[in-house]
């Protein structure tokens, strides 16, 4: 009889899913902030554009 590998650091599906789907999304928002920050340079547009090069980094690049 085979043994059965079990996966135990492996993520769940849903959470493997939501991972693609941010990795995706992130470069479009990343692109639209950038521009809203070169034409209106506020705090807030950096600060946000700086968590959405990280979600980026982390998603897109399977960091988690």
């Amino acid at each position: 009889m085979r043994r059965r590998f079990t996966a135990r650091f492996r993520s769940p599906r849903w959470f493997q899913s939501l991972k693609a789907a941010v990795g995706q999304l992130t470069i479009p928002l990343f692109i639209f902030q950038l521009i809203r920050t070169i034409l209106f340079p506020t705090s807030v547009d950096f600060f946000l554009l700086f968590v959405l090069l990280i979600f980026h980094i982390i998603f897109s690049y399977e960091v988690l």
